[in-house]
C-alpha cells in the first residue's frame, strides 16, 4: 500500500500545488446566492409586492377621468334615424372623478392581504436560500473530503518512494526476495491507478461545485477545512419552515374577512364637468357640472359565502395536518441528527488512538523489514491497515461536518 501511493501522487503533486487556489466555504457561498437565478428571481418577487400595498392605496384615490363623444345621425327628406331618439347630434366633452368611501376595513383587509403575500414571498425566499447554502456546502464537502483522500495518499507516497529505494538495495545484496520485491511494485502500480481516479473524480466534484454556484472557472483549487460554527439553538416557531404554516394560517383568515367585505354595501362619489350639447347654435349654454353616489347592496348570490367559507374550512383543516405532521418529523429528524452526532464525535478518540498504533506498527514492520526479519508482504498488510484507518477517521471527520450542515439547514433561522 505504502508502494503504490508513491508514483501515483508524484505527477499528481504538481497538478494539485502547481496551479490550485485556496478557496473557502464562504467563497461559494456568497456566488452562489449573487448568481442564482432563483434566488434573483424571488428577490424581485419580493420588490414586487411591495409594491401592491401602493397599487391598492391608489385604487381608493379619487380616479380622474376624460370621456369625449361626438355624434351625427342626419335626417334628409325625412328619412334618417328618428330625430326624437338621436337629437340628429350629439356633442360630449367630460372630465370625470369618482372614489369609494366608507370601504376603511376592506382597504385594510386588502392591504393585510398584500402584506401577506410579501411576508409569504420573503419566507420563500428565506427557503430557498438556506437550500441552496445547504446544497454548496454539501458540495464543498464531497470536495474537500476527495481533496483529503489525495492528501493522504501523497504523504504515504512520499515516504513509500524511499522504502522502494531501501527495497530495491535489500533485493540486490540477497536480503530480500525477488517476488517481494515485484509484489512491492505491483501494489505500488495499482496505487498510481487509484490516485488517477481519485484526481478525476477530484476535478468534476470541483466543476459540480462550480456549477452549483454559477462560477465559470476551470482552475483546480485547494480547498480548506470549513468552520461551520456552533450548533444553533432556536425556537422552532422562528424556523421558515414553521413560519410558512403560520402564514397560510394568516393568509385564511384574512379570506374570511374578504368574503365578508363582498357582503357589505358599497358607495362611490362621482362627478364630472364638461359640455353635453346636441344643438350647435346654443353649445355656449350646455357646459355644467353633476355630483352623484353609488349606491349597492348584495342581496342573494346563491349562498356563495357559505361556500367559499366551507372551502376555507377544509383548506385551514389540511394547513394543520400538515402543520401538526412537519413539527412531529422535524422533532424526531433533530433529535436523530443530534443523537448521531454525538456517537460519531465518540467514535474520534477511538480514531486517534487507532492511528497513533497504527502508525507505530508501520514504523516497527519497517525496521524488521530493513534488518531482514520481517517480509514484504506483513509490511504491506500493516501499511493498508494504516491507510485503512486515516480513511476512516477521515470519513468520521467529513460525516461531522455533514450532520452539522444539517442541523444548522434545519435549525438557524438567519
Amino acid at each position: 500500500m505504502v508502494c503504490r501511493i508513491i508514483l501515483i501522487l508524484s505527477f499528481s503533486f504538481a497538478f494539485l500545488c502547481g496551479t490550485a487556489q485556496e478557496k473557502k466555504l464562504d467563497y461559494y457561498v456568497q456566488q452562489g446566492l449573487k448568481n442564482s437565478p432563483v434566488v434573483r428571481d424571488y428577490h424581485n418577487q419580493v420588490r414586487s409586492a411591495s409594491v401592491d400595498s401602493l397599487l391598492i392605496k391608489a385604487l381608493n384615490k379619487p380616479q380622474v377621468g376624460f370621456r369625449g363623444y361626438a355624434y351625427y345621425a342626419p335626417v334628409v327628406n325625412h328619412y334618417g334615424y328618428s330625430d326624437i331618439l338621436t337629437n340628429i347630434a350629439n356633442l360630449t366633452t367630460v372630465m370625470n372623478v369618482s372614489q369609494p368611501i366608507f370601504n376603511k376595513r376592506t382597504v385594510e383587509a386588502n392591504l393585510l392581504k398584500a402584506g401577506i403575500q410579501s411576508e409569504s414571498l420573503s419566507n420563500t425566499l428565506r427557503l430557498a436560500e438556506k437550500e441552496l447554502k445547504k446544497s454548496i456546502t454539501d458540495s464543498y464537502l464531497e470536495v474537500y473530503s476527495t481533496f483529503t483522500e489525495i492528501t493522504l495518499d501523497r504523504e504515504l507516497i512520499s515516504f513509500a518512494k524511499e522504502e522502494g529505494k531501501i527495497l530495491k538495495s535489500l533485493t540486490e545484496e540477497g536480503l530480500c526476495r525477488q517476488t517481494d520485491y515485484l509484489l512491492f511494485m505491483i501494489v505500488l502500480q495499482d496505487q498510481e491507478m487509484s490516485l488517477r481516479e481519485q484526481q478525476i473524480l477530484y476535478r468534476r466534484k470541483i466543476s459540480e461545485l462550480n456549477l452549483l454556484c454559477g462560477i465559470a472557472d476551470t482552475v483546480t483549487i485547494t480547498p480548506v477545512k470549513p468552520d461551520l460554527g456552533d450548533i444553533p439553538l432556536v425556537k422552532p416557531g422562528h424556523s421558515p419552515f414553521f413560519e410558512r404554516f403560520r402564514i397560510d394560517s394568516l393568509r385564511i383568515a384574512n379570506e374570511q374577512i374578504l368574503i365578508n367585505r363582498n357582503y357589505k354595501p358599497a358607495t362611490n362619489w362621482f362627478a364630472d364637468a364638461g359640455l353635453i350639447n346636441n344643438d350647435p347654435t346654443v353649445i355656449y349654454q350646455n357646459f355644467g357640472f353633476s355630483i352623484g353616489l353609488n349606491f349597492t347592496v348584495p342581496v342573494y348570490d346563491g349562498s356563495q359565502r357559505k361556500l367559499n367559507f366551507r372551502k376555507l374550512k377544509s383548506e385551514e383543516e389540511s394547513r394543520a395536518g400538515y402543520a401538526s405532521a412537519f413539527n412531529l418529523e422535524y422533532n424526531q429528524r433533530i433529535q436523530q441528527l443530534l443523537r448521531e452526532l454525538d456517537e460519531t464525535s465518540a467514535l474520534l478518540p477511538l480514531d486517534q488512538s487507532l492511528t497513533r498504533n497504527s502508525k507505530l506498527l508501520v514504523s516497527q514492520q519497517r525496521e524488521l523489514v530493513r534488518q531482514g526479519a520481517g517480509t514484504i508482504i506483513d509490511y504491506l498488510l500493516v501499511v493498508k491497515n494504516y491507510l485503512s484507518v486515516r480513511r476512516t477517521m477521515n470519513q468520521h471527520e467529513l460525516r461531522l461536518l455533514q450532520i452539522r450542515n444539517e442541523i444548522s439547514y434545519w435549525k438557524n433561522y438567519e
